[in-house]
């Protein structure tokens, strides 16, 4: 695609962190020096390209068609061929390397940046012209970033970030080809248009195969933004919150003046009684119908003994940690248990909060209708709405004390230890002979409701079932205590 030096267009620029580019003939080194980062030397063998990098920090970069003539007055004697795969190669190392950032606008006024995420993206302006039928990328959305607009592409893995003077160029973003006045503001455009489809932000009904249609838009975008892909954005690292916000206290206080507290062993026992693991193991399996015998208090207490309760604390890296008999990243434990109890011999029905230094329950001043429909939404999760478990335990994120240290996956670790803390509650009731069923939705909404937590303090993130002990029959057809 040709264009009009006069009309906006693409181009690029060298990355602002870049603070000078220097070329050392003798060793064949181009050394790049970044901005609170390490300094880079890479191969190079040709003083002309390194000395076309070196005019470049500190100013808008070049239009891609300048690019093309310059990369011409380079190599004079080549086929435009030829220089076309030189200037790709040229700009893709350039983009692999974290030196290179797209615009779209002129040298002196870019509309938009582009900007990569990962050493995976580069613009495919080889694609030629534009498809019939092609429109906004069902993955791409809008955001805010202080004062900036930002256009993110999560599966390409860049995101567009338009100037004060390009916001004109929004409306073009989300109109859409169908009707007749999209397509004329599309026309009046189409170099920029042309610069979205090239950069993977549009898509055709070829474009979306059957393992992309898996994909739902929020799962997309949770995957992008906390995993790396040869990425360029830091994840997992401390840098604004812990100069702003002081790291929550490991524990919380107590929710209420009603404690309750709880037995480590079953009566008569110096140490709970357990098979071996690969055992457990083995024979672990999901419990949907409650127990013939109403989970008891005694049962419960040992099984948030054996799982949940809080062996030590310590402190680490500025913040208080914990040690509880499951895992979590950087021994943080930001996740809270509540019990919602609709059955359970020497407890109440209500809802609790289970305090793991203490071994002990604090019963919260909640509504029953409030712990009635979060049970119930629990047996519906398991396909049998109309059979109540005997308790539901909610997993709760106090995600602000991962966030303090590892920021950006801090949702992903409290996912993964929600994971973690399932597969501990699973060998656990199993061993001791209870009823336990992973829970596979929830409702945030209603726990916020009712323990009057804010979501951004406490969300919910997974709800686990636990009732009682099962009969099970025997060879001879009797019937007994399953273990």
């Amino acid at each position: 695609m040709t264009f009009d030096a006069a009309e906006p267009m693409p181009g690029i620029m060298l990355s602002p962190m870049i603070t000078a580019v220097s070329y050392d003939a003798d060793r064949l080194v181009l050394s790049v020096h970044f901005q609170d980062w390490p300094s880079r030397d890479l191969p190079w063998n040709d003083a002309a390209l390194a000395e076309l990098i070196g005019k470049m920090p500190g100013t808008a970069g070049m239009s891609l068609s300048d690019v093309g003539r310059a990369m011409g007055g380079l190599y004079p004697g080549m086929s435009d061929a030829d220089l076309g795969k030189a200037t790709d190669t040229f700009l893709l190392f350039l983009s692999q390397n974290d030196m290179l950032h797209w615009w779209f606008g002129t040298a002196q006024q870019p509309l938009c940046i582009l900007h990569p995420q990962s050493h995976l993206f580069f613009p495919r302006f080889s694609l030629g012209p534009l498809p019939d039928g092609v429109v906004l990328s069902r993955f791409v959305f809008m955001r805010r970033d202080e004062d900036a607009v930002l256009l993110e592409n999560p599966e390409y893995h860049a995101v567009l970030r338009f100037t004060a003077a390009g916001r004109d160029l929004l409306p073009v973003v989300f109109a859409h080809s169908a009707s007749d006045a999209a397509a004329e503001v599309i026309s009046s455009h189409q170099a920029f248009w042309h610069f979205l489809w090239c950069s993977g932000f549009l898509e055709t009904g070829a474009t979306d195969t059957p393992s992309r249609q898996a994909w739902d838009f929020h799962d997309r975008v949770f995957h992008a933004g906390s995993r790396s892909f040869l990425g360029l954005a830091r994840l997992g690292i401390r840098e604004h919150l812990n100069d702003t916000v002081a790291p929550p206290p490991a524990q919380k206080p107590a929710m209420s003046n009603r404690k309750i507290n709880l037995l480590r062993t079953r009566d008569g026992e110096e140490t709970p009684q357990s098979r071996p693991l690969s055992s457990v193991m083995e024979t672990r399996h999901s419990v949907r119908h409650p127990g013939h015998f109403p989970l008891s208090l005694a049962d419960l207490g040992v099984f948030l003994w054996r799982t949940a309760s809080v062996r030590g604390q310590g402190s680490g890296g500025g913040q208080e940690l914990l040690k509880r008999p499951m895992p979590a990243g950087g021994s943080i434990h930001e996740l809270e248990f509540y019990i919602a109890v609709h059955r359970c011999d020497g407890l109440e029905p209500g809802l609790y909060h289970y305090h793991g230094s203490e071994h002990a329950l604090y019963a919260l001043p909640t509504k029953p209708p409030y712990v009635q429909a979060i049970v119930s939404r629990a047996a519906g999760g398991m396909g049998q709405p109309d059979i109540l478990p005997d308790c539901v335990i909610v997993m709760a994120s106090r995600l602000l004390r991962l966030a303090w240290k590892y920021q950006a996956i801090s949702y992903r670790l409290s996912l993964l230890h929600a994971g973690v803390a399932m597969e501990t509650f699973y060998l656990v009731a199993e061993d001791m002979g209870l009823s336990p069923c992973a829970v596979g939705n929830g409702d945030s909404s209603l726990f916020s409701i009712a323990t009057g937590l804010p979501e951004d303090e406490e969300a919910a993130i997974g709800e686990f079932v636990l009732s009682g002990r099962q009969l099970t029959g025997t060879a001879g057809g009797e019937s007994g205590l399953l273990q």
